[in-house]
C-alpha cells in the first residue's frame, strides 16, 4: 500500500529565541573557558540534546557543591533564585546569566511588588524551574495557583500583584486571573506570558484545520511540549508526542493524506531534521 502523504510544517518550529540565547552563553563557555562548565539542572528540557551537550563538558547539576571553585555556571533560561547567585558568587563561581529576557520581566514585576508590600501570586506550576526562580524575587512568601479551583481558595486580599508562568496557557490563565478577581479587591495584572508560546499555539490551531494528523516533536519533559501536544488532542485531530525520529510508528499514518509538524520550543534543528527525514522515507516506502 502506498504511503504517500503531504508533510506541512510549522512556521514557528525550533529554539525559541530564550533557548537559542541560553545556547549560545552554553557555547561561549565551551570556547572561552574550556573544560567542563555546569548548569542547575538541564539547560533546556529536551533530553536528546542534553545528553548531546554532555558530552561536549556541559554538566547538569542540583546544587552549587557539585561546581568547582572557579568553575563555570551557565543560568540557564528559566532562570533562579536571586540569593542562589549571590552565594555562587562568593564561592568564586563564574557566572553566565542565560536567563530569558521575558522571565526577567516577571522577575522585576515581582520585585516591584514586594518593594511596595503588594502580595504575589504566580499562575503557573509550582514545581516548574521557572516559577520557583521568580517566586524567589518576592523577598518572601509568594502565592502560586495552577488552576481555577486553587485561584478560588486564596484568602481574601485588598491587594494583589500577579505574572503569569511564561509558557502558561492563555486560556486557563484568563479563568484563573477571573476567579482571583472574585478574591482580591484590587488585582494588578501583567501578562507575561510569551508571544512565541502563544504564536506556536495559534500556528498549531491553523495547522489542525488543515490536516489528517498532527505530530509534536519535543521533550516529553518539557512544559510548552506538553501543553502544544495536549492543545493539538483537544483540537480533536489525530496527534503523536515524540522526542526523536525513532519514536515514530509508520502504522500511524497508514490512512493520512496531510501531517502537521510542529515542536516544543526547546526542540533543536537536527532533531527536526531526523523527524523530516523519517517522515520522508515512510511516505516513499509502499507495501
Amino acid at each position: 500500500m502506498n504511503r504517500k502523504f503531504e508533510i506541512i510544517t510549522s512556521p514557528h518550529m525550533g529554539y525559541c529565541f530564550g533557548v537559542m540565547r541560553a545556547m549560545r552563553f552554553i557555547e561561549q563557555g565551551l570556547d572561552s573557558f574550556g573544560g567542563a562548565i555546569y548548569t542547575l539542572g538541564d539547560v533546556i528540557h529536551n533530553p536528546l540534546e542534553v545528553e548531546r551537550l554532555r558530552a561536549r563538558g556541559v554538566h547538569s547539576v542540583q546544587t552549587l557543591d557539585e561546581v568547582p571553585e572557579g568553575g563555570t555556571l551557565v543560568l540557564r533560561a528559566h532562570g533562579v533564585r536571586p540569593d542562589l547567585i549571590d552565594e555562587a558568587r562568593r564561592r568564586g563561581i563564574r557566572i553566565l546569566d542565560a536567563t530569558c529576557p521575558f522571565v526577567e520581566l516577571s522577575q522585576r514585576y515581582v520585585r516591584r511588588f514586594a518593594e511596595e508590600s503588594v502580595p504575589v501570586i504566580i499562575i503557573g506550576d509550582r514545581e516548574h524551574p521557572e516559577v520557583r526562580g521568580i517566586a524567589g524575587h518576592a523577598g518572601g512568601e509568594a502565592f502560586v495557583v495552577k488552576d481555577a479551583r486553587e485561584a478560588a481558595r486564596i484568602t481574601p486580599l485588598d491587594r494583589a500583584g500577579v505574572v503569569i508562568q511564561t509558557t502558561f496557557s492563555r486560556s486557563e490563565a484568563e479563568e484563573i486571573i477571573a476567579a482571583l478577581a472574585g478574591r482580591v479587591r484590587d488585582l494588578e495584572v501583567r501578562d507575561t506570558i510569551c508571544q512565541a508560546t502563544e504564536a506556536r499555539r495559534e500556528a498549531m490551531l491553523a495547522l489542525a484545520r488543515d490536516v489528517d494528523c498532527l505530530l509534536v516533536v519535543g521533550g516529553k519533559n518539557s512544559s510548552n511540549t506538553i501543553r502544544l501536544y495536549h492543545g493539538c488532542v483537544d483540537s480533536g485531530v489525530p496527534a503523536h508526542l515524540v522526542e526523536s525520529a525513532e519514536d515514530i510508528d509508520s502504522d500511524w499514518f497508514t490512512a493520512v493524506r496531510r501531517i502537521g509538524l510542529t515542536t516544543g520550543t526547546s526542540t533543536p534543528a537536527w532533531i527536526i531534521e531526523a523527524v523530516l527525514a523519517r517522515l520522508d522515507a515512510i511516505s516513499r516506502e509502499s507495501a
